[in-house]
Parts: structure tokens; C-alpha cells; sequence
């Protein structure tokens, strides 16, 4: 029987930190399902979703908190259970830019979450200013599952007074989808 885990550590980049964790799932038996890695200052962070049997994935819950204390990261393991694909009929991918404030990607997700779409992936970007005096901007990608009932008319129209009133640029690309 198949048994999953998401991993994730966190600690301060160096070369080869993403080589050490891979080498310890293969070395328990367990195979990658999926990974992301990023930096968020100078911090490494990797999650990933593991697959192995009882024994593999009993074998990375110990020793993976282990390998984080020789190398100084964070370790987190929690046991899953393999994701169960749904069919949306539509997903959609928004793409916002906007001076950079405080609780900006929040009036976005509380957009989503009130109209019950579930957001699958949300990467955020700063890019700093080099001009002294012209603000930061942010650069938002949301992808997104939209429920069955959704109109993309309303949604798009909604959509872009939400841009309006922030000051943001912003654009949605809705992609259909067949059984």
C-alpha cells in the first residue's frame, strides 16, 4: 500500500542543501511526488510530497529530523493521503502588478475565497525600486480551480473593479476544460 508525506525544511542557503534531502528520500526508498523549492531572503525552503511504502516513509520520518539538525534547518513531516484529481469545467490564471503596500495580496485572496474559488498555486514577487521616491512593485500570480456555478463574465468584470479600486493592473486568462 502507497503512503505520502509532505516534507519541508527551511534554512539558510548554501550549495548542495537541496542535494543533501534528495539523496536521504532515495536513500529511505521513497519517491519524489512533488517538489518546489525557493529562496525567501537568505533562506532555503523545499517542500515536497513523498510516496513510499510503510517502511520507507517510516524511515524518512526518522531520520529527516536529523539530517535538519547536522545541516541547521527546520524540519516539518506530516503524513497525507494521495490528492484526488476533481474536474473543473474552468481554471483560471490571474496576473495582477501594483505599488507594493501592505495587505495587497490579502484583498486578493479574500476575492477568491468569497466566491468559493480554490486557489491552486499564489507566487508573490517584490521587485525592488531603483529610483529614491518610486515605490515597490509587486508582481501577483494566482492559478485557480473556479467552481462549477461560476460566471466568468461577472468574474472578469469583478475582477477587474477589484483591480481598479487598488490601482493595479491586472488580467485573468480562463482556460476550459472537457471530461
Amino acid at each position: 500500500m502507497e503512503h505520502y508525506l509532505v516534507i519541508t525544511a527551511v534554512g539558510t542557503d548554501r550549495p548542495g542543501i537541496s542535494d543533501e534531502i534528495t539523496h536521504l528520500v532515495t536513500q529511505c526508498g521513497c519517491n519524489i511526488v512533488d517538489s518546489r523549492i525557493a529562496l525567501f531572503g537568505s533562506e532555503f525552503t523545499l517542500i515536497m510530497l513523498l510516496s513510499g511504502n510503510n517502511n520507507a516513509i517510516s524511515r524518512i520520518e526518522s531520520t529527516l529530523p536529523l539530517k535538519g539538525q547536522e545541516h541547521d534547518l527546520i524540519t516539518v513531516i506530516k503524513r497525507t493521503s494521495k490528492h484526488q484529481q476533481r474536474f473543473f469545467p474552468y481554471t483560471a490564471d490571474f496576473h495582477i502588478e501594483a505599488n507594493d503596500s501592505p495587505g495587497l495580496i490579502k484583498q486578493f485572496t479574500h476575492f477568491m475565497a468569497s466566491r468559493h474559488i480554490d486557489i491552486s498555486t499564489l507566487s508573490a514577487n517584490t521587485i525592488e525600486s531603483q529610483t529614491v521616491g518610486t515605490m515597490n512593485q509587486l508582481v501577483l500570480q494566482i492559478s485557480t480551480n473556479l467552481p462549477e456555478d461560476c460566471n466568468l463574465m461577472t468574474l472578469q468584470e469583478e475582477f477587474e473593479t477589484l483591480c481598479q479600486s487598488l490601482s493595479a493592473k491586472g488580467s485573468v486568462n480562463f482556460i476550459g476544460h472537457t471530461h
